[in-house]
């Protein structure tokens, strides 16, 4: 029985499961109830007659598949069964009974609820539904069934077909008696029903209410009798009894009563006592059924049309509470008000304990009315009065209960007058209006700061129409109101391909996809055509689902304060005689030509240039002549300048005759040739406008070289000048380079390359492992190996201690070819082990142009299984690889030809382009870690990663994330696309014996655990 009732509660939705224990206990309750009621009703059926004058059972099982669900079956019909067998019937019978008798209900059950019964039965809806589908239909359902099986029994003769239709009305009548009279207080009884029957004092009506119908009742059925006409009329005393007892207490409590009194009715019956006692009339059976039904009609009636005028009088307040509307009526013969909850919770009151403290009077509706407001309101009220006023509107303040004043709206009407037209009851609704006067005066203050705002303003749709401008726009630019209305703005209309507000327009658009504003500086022109510089700042404006509605642009007049920050900054860097940069423009400049240097790997000449006897030009010709002097002279060097990609040539005034220049050569030739070519446009005769006709000068120049002097901007310039005292003492009109630190450096690094040498010879050299996950699924790929020095003295060195010092010399090639041997080694073993990981070995741009690379790897390879070579990775510098393409394409395809695969390194920190990518035939993308480390909070470098991932879909690559350290960066990388990571967020490098046990070990932790269940 318990696995049964498991099984119906699974076919169940949900939402209506009950526990099993809880299942199984109302399951046999229902079968219980159904077989002692059905012994019941055979105790008082009437012998030979076909006819069980009510038969609960069925009230029983359709009110409980109704209240508790079709899972309940299994017990209707066992009772059934039961009921059946005790009647002497054989078990085919008893079983073909049972089913008929629990098929009807269980239909019209589930009939019923896909209709939507209420089982309070508290519309006349539900009345209709439950009388034809729950009493007329189901009980057909049943005595159709009963007949059919009692004639096939041969309990019925087929031949006395009026006995079988006799037998037939009798089942059905019967059924449907105890579908009415006891299917009724089984579904109508409620927590809520029983408190409105007997909760608080209401059993002090309820009690005597159906105390005195069951005694009514009982005087009936024994006192009267069918020869009695004169007592016909007390029959229909229950009824009235009844009736009262439903409007006061319910249809539970009626019904209750009315099932009492039926059953005490019956028993009656059977026994001969009552008007209904004739059991030869053919009538009388019929007529004690509309008798019992008739006690429950005016009841069920009466309840259902109390509760549609309940349920209407709660949608009425549900909707007056959603409209956050209040209603009052006030009846002006007595001079009270009646207010809704809705008012008084408005007006701070709140529930019925606050509420009880507001005066129901008219009078404290007036004294409630702000002062300001009295009289209009008054006044509003008083057409109201007369006998055509019908409705009025106003507004006013009304005090809460906090002190506050909140501005309410009034719409009254009269509901009732007299016969002479004067108004006895008025109803005014009250709605809390304060958020539209508050509203209201924002837009009002919002106005009054777009009319008189400093800043220009323009307002436009989403396609960039200006919808309205402000007084101030019109004084900046010149365009008045409505010649700008409808138009779309300069700055906002798509600019001339290849100017320069494109660039800007572009910026622009960007900052408003990312954080929906912008704001910057442009060009414009007034309507006279004048120029101006605007400072100005667009926004979007959005709906609260994200549409875009509006653009809002903030303009600014900045011309003026352009014009003098311009000439501030010129005071400040340029020197107002030459207008060359002065000493403070230098060192900015010096800075960003280091930079440049730096980058590009291209010379930086800096040349300190003093000009010789330039003191007697002045004391001789005067300060003016020398001042000419130093604007040719300036003149001069400015045309002796180059332009290169990385940048251009610059000079600068430092002093009175001295000058700095900032040459870019390639080689120190070139710089040579630079410096001889500004002393030979210097030593040209300059007209000076003096009757001595033209004057000759000469200079002497300084120069060091970066990065040959390996130093800081103020020591370059020291040397420099150092450098130029050394010309002069050499005898002027000349040159000379600072080469002492040069010597310096290349005895050191000599000396270092030499120490190299040595630890490569006595195996100072070790290789660690760094391994490469896939993030996304916790697995182990690959290693790379890092080449670590063990310094006797100095302990592990990392590679960024001298790898840069050997990187152009022979030595990096017998450091690479090293690296190469020990790694490969070391995978072959560890293949052996069984270890499917790949291995990684960084190759220099000096070792991969070697010619014999490929010939070298292939011998090596072949001491070892193909296996080897297939695991095998070399990982080449983006600027390694482009440095001379045709022979990196052809060197890599030669080394593919033996299973080695090929990755790019540090991807995105070289100059490569796609067409060059695309020659190139790799299988790996690495993206810098410099790019990564920062990619949670540079929304640029987040980028640069996004497009190195599409980049590597697109060449069919694999894409590694270098530098990862934390578990949001592995999450945010696999979330866009990038699996495989290296970092030591994951594992730091080691030596060879720890990779083997790290990664049998591996699953994921400590950090891979987020990354794995991601």
């Amino acid at each position: 029985m318990f696995s049964l009732v498991l099984k119906l509660q699974s076919l169940l939705p949900t939402s209506v499961r009950l526990a099993p224990i809880r299942a199984l206990l109302l399951l046999s309750v229902t079968g219980l109830a159904y077989y002692f009621t059905g012994r019941l009703g055979l105790a008082v059926a009437q012998p030979g007659a076909d006819l069980a004058l009510i038969w609960p059972p069925t009230g029983i099982a359709l009110a409980a598949l109704l209240r508790w669900g079709a899972f309940t079956w299994p017990g209707i019909w066992l009772g059934a069964f039961a009921v059946s067998l005790s009647a002497g019937d054989p078990l085919w019978l008893a079983a073909a009974l049972a089913t008929g008798n629990t098929l009807g209900p269980a239909l019209a059950a589930m009939l019923l609820q896909r209709r939507g019964l209420h089982v309070e039965l508290d519309r006349r809806r539900d009345l209709t539904l439950y009388g034809l589908v729950g009493v007329a239909g189901a009980m057909l359902v049943t005595a159709t069934n009963g007949t059919f099986w009692l004639l096939v029994s041969g309990a019925l003769p087929w031949a006395d077909t009026a006995r079988a239709l006799r037998a037939w009305s009798n089942w059905w009548l019967g059924d449907a008696m105890g579908a009415v009279v006891v299917g009724i207080p089984l579904l109508t009884c409620s927590r809520a029903s029983l408190i409105a029957t007997v909760g608080g004092w209401r059993w002090m009506l309820s009690g005597p209410l159906a105390i005195a119908a069951l005694l009514g009742a009982a005087w009936v059925f024994t006192v009267t009798h069918p020869a009695h006409g004169n007592a016909s009329l007390l029959l229909f005393a229950p009824h009235l009894l009844l009736w009262c007892l439903a409007a006061s207490s319910g249809l539970f409590a009626a019904s209750l009563t009315a099932l009492v009194v039926t059953l005490g009715a019956v028993v009656a019956t059977v026994h001969g006592i009552g008007p209904f006692a004739a059991p030869q009339a053919s009538g009388s059976v019929a007529a004690l059924a509309g008798y019992l039904c008739s006690l429950l009609a005016i009841p069920l009636l009466n309840a259902a049309l109390t509760g549609e005028l309940a349920a209407n009088e709660k949608r009425w307040q549900l909707a007056l509470a959603v409209s956050d509307t209040g209603v009052g009526e006030w009846d002006l013969r007595t001079g009270r008000i009646d207010v809704s909850p809705r008012w008084l919770a408005m007006l701070g009151f709140g529930s019925a304990p606050s509420g009880q403290q507001f005066e129901r009077t008219i009078q404290s509706i007036w004294s409630s009315v702000h002062a300001d407001d009295t009289q209009s309101v008054k006044q509003a009220f008083e057409p109201l009065l007369s006998a055509a006023g019908l409705s009025c509107r106003a507004e006013c303040r009304m005090q809460c209960r906090d002190g506050s004043w909140r501005w309410f709206e009034l719409h009254a009407l009269v509901a009732e007058r007299d016969g002479g037209g004067k108004p006895l009851r008025i109803v005014t609704t009250a709605r809390d209006v304060s958020d539209r006067h508050a509203a209201r005066d924002r837009q009002q203050l919002s106005e009054s700061l777009f009319q008189h705002l400093h800043e220009g303003l323009l307002i436009t749709d989403a396609e960039h129409r200006v919808l309205d401008a402000n007084p101030t726009f019109s004084a900046i630019t010149g365009f008045s109101r409505d010649e700008v209305l409808g138009t779309v703005p300069a700055l906002l209309r798509p600019a001339p391909p290849g100017s320069a507000s494109v660039e800007q327009q572009l910026a622009m658009r960007a900052s408003l996809v990312a954080c929906g504003s912008w704001r910057g500086e442009i060009i414009d022109r007034r309507r006279n055509g004048e120029p101006c510089t605007l400072q100005v700042t667009v926004s979007e404006v959005r709906s609260a689902s994200g549409t875009l509605l509006n653009h809002v642009l903030a303009l600014s007049d900045i011309t003026i304060a352009r014009r003098q920050l311009e000439q501030l900054q010129r005071q400040a860097h340029f020197d107002e005689l030459t207008r060359l940069p002065n000493r403070v423009r230098l060192a900015q400049m010096l800075r960003t030509a280091l930079l440049s240097s730096a980058s590009d790997g291209s010379l930086l000449t800096v040349c300190y240039l003093d000009l010789d006897h330039f003191k007697p030009v002045n004391d001789r010709f005067g300060h003016d002549a020398g001042d000419r002097l130093l604007v040719e002279l300036a003149s001069r060097i400015r045309r002796s300048l180059r332009s290169w990609a990385g940048g251009d040539d610059v000079v600068a005034r430092i002093g009175g005759d001295e000058f700095v220049l900032l040459l870019r050569t390639a080689t120190l030739e070139e710089s040579r040739h630079a410096v001889e070519r500004v002393l030979r446009q210097l030593s040209e005769p300059y007209e000076l406008g003096i009757v001595e006709g033209p004057v000759t000068i000469t200079a002497s120049i300084g120069a060091t070289v970066y990065p040959l002097d390996d130093a800081d901007a103020e020591t370059l310039l020291r040397h420099a000048d150092h450098a130029m005292y050394g010309a002069k003492q050499a005898g002027r009109n000349g040159y000379l380079f600072f080469d002492a630190e040069h010597d310096r450096r290349a005895e050191a690094r000599f000396v270092a390359l030499g120490r190299v040498q040595e630890a490569l010879d006595a195996g100072e050299f070790q290789l660690f492992f760094q391994p490469k996950v896939d993030m996304r699924a916790a697995r182990v790929i690959g290693v790379e190996a890092l080449i670590r020095w063990n310094h006797p003295e100095q302990g592990v060195l990392s590679p960024a201690k001298f790898l840069p010092l050997i990187e152009n010399t022979g030595l990096s090639v017998h450091v690479g070819n090293w690296v190469i041997e020990q790694g490969v080694s070391q995978l072959a073993s560890w293949l052996l082990q069984e270890l499917d990981i790949t291995l990684s070995v960084n190759v220099s741009a000096r070792h991969l142009q070697e010619p014999l690379f490929a010939q070298q790897l292939a011998a090596l390879l072949a001491r070892y299984p193909q296996a080897v070579a297939q695991h095998l990775v070399i990982e080449v510098l983006e600027t390694t690889a482009l440095a001379d393409i045709d022979h990196t394409c052809q060197l890599m395809t030669e080394c593919q030809a033996l299973g080695v695969r090929f990755a790019l390194d540090d991807f995105g920190t070289g100059y490569s382009t796609l067409t060059y990518l695309k020659r190139l035939p790799l299988d790996m993308l690495k993206i810098d870690r410099s790019f990564v480390t920062n990619m949670l909070h540079d929304r640029q470098d987040l980028a640069i990663v996004e497009g190195v991932i599409g980049l590597s879909q697109t060449f069919s690559c694999t894409v590694v994330a270098e530098g990862v350290e934390t578990a949001e960066q592995a999450q945010r990388l696999i979330e866009i696309g990038c699996d495989v990571g290296q970092g030591n967020g994951i594992a730091p490098a080691m030596p060879a014996d720890a990779v083997a046990p790290w990664v049998r070990g591996y699953r994921g932790l400590p950090m891979q655990q987020a990354l794995v269940t991601a």
